[in-house]
């Protein structure tokens, strides 16, 4: 039997996936980026960047903005992503895997839509 499903559908369906995935029925919880000073040892934030984690568990993605790559030093580096950006970059490899496994490429530009439905934040290139 041969079923057909319809972009629409296919789409919710991977939404809806990728909700489950990320939320686990936990909050995610969105935080400035942070950068060890090497001579303080203390942390500073880094402007144009958040992550974003599940508490007392590593992070799911970090989220990258023009800002965050408008910097003095290296300007030839970090142009190309500049004009990326905004950049969001799932770091958590298992759901990653997860994604690719199931849906192949069809869950990027539903994932870059939950993302900005769910944190208000502009995405531009999923990394």
């Amino acid at each position: 039997m041969k079923y057909i499903i319809t972009e629409s559908k296919l789409n919710s369906a991977i939404y809806d996936y990728i909700d489950n995935l990320f939320k686990e029925g936990k909050k995610i919880y969105m935080v400035k980026h942070t950068r060890t000073d090497d001579d303080t040892l203390d942390d500073e934030e880094v402007e144009g960047a958040y992550d974003f984690f599940h508490k007392g568990e590593d992070e799911l993605f970090i989220w990258t903005g023009k800002e965050y790559y408008n910097r003095p030093y290296n300007k030839s580096v970090w142009s190309k992503w500049e004009a990326l950006a905004p950049v969001v970059e799932i770091v958590n490899y298992s759901k990653l895997d997860a994604l690719n496994n199931m849906f192949g490429d069809l869950w990027r530009p539903v994932f870059i839509t939950w993302f900005e439905n769910t944190f208000s934040l502009p995405v531009k290139t999923l990394n």
